[in-house]
Parts: structure tokens; sequence; C-alpha cells
């Protein structure tokens, strides 16, 4: 099938299906660059800022010295 045709059906899809083949192409370029980097049913961590209350403190103690040099 060539691209354009492929392209014209990918813009007749509905917005969730669209986010759907982005996900299964992102997958597959990952795939291809390395084969472990995703292995099925392990967890992987995940970063949040919940609970970082010292950079929430360096980000406060930063703008407050900004803000004072602009001030000042």
């Amino acid at each position: 099938m060539p691209l354009a045709e492929l392209m014209s059906q990918i813009q007749e899809l509905p917005k969730i299906d669209k986010l759907r083949l982005m996900q299964f192409l992102a997958t597959e370029l990952v795939r291809e660059e390395d084969a472990n980097f995703f292995v099925a049913n392990q967890e992987y961590p995940v970063w949040s800022p919940y609970n970082c209350s010292d950079a929430a403190n360096t980000l406060m103690k930063l703008l407050a010295t900004k803000q004072q040099e602009k001030n000042g």
C-alpha cells in the first residue's frame, strides 16, 4: 500500500485510534533500536514530583533571590 493511501486512511480514523497507532509506532521504533528495551510484565520506576519538597524549596529560594535582585 502506498504511503499516500495509508496516510489518507489514517486521517479518517477516530482520535483514539490515531493515539493507539502512535503508541504502536513508538513501540515498534523502540523495538527496532533495542529489542530488550522493554520487557513484558516487568516493573519500571517512574519519577514523580510528589514528595520532593527539597526541590520545591530550592526553586522557591531561587525565585526569591531573583525577585530580590530585580527589586533591589
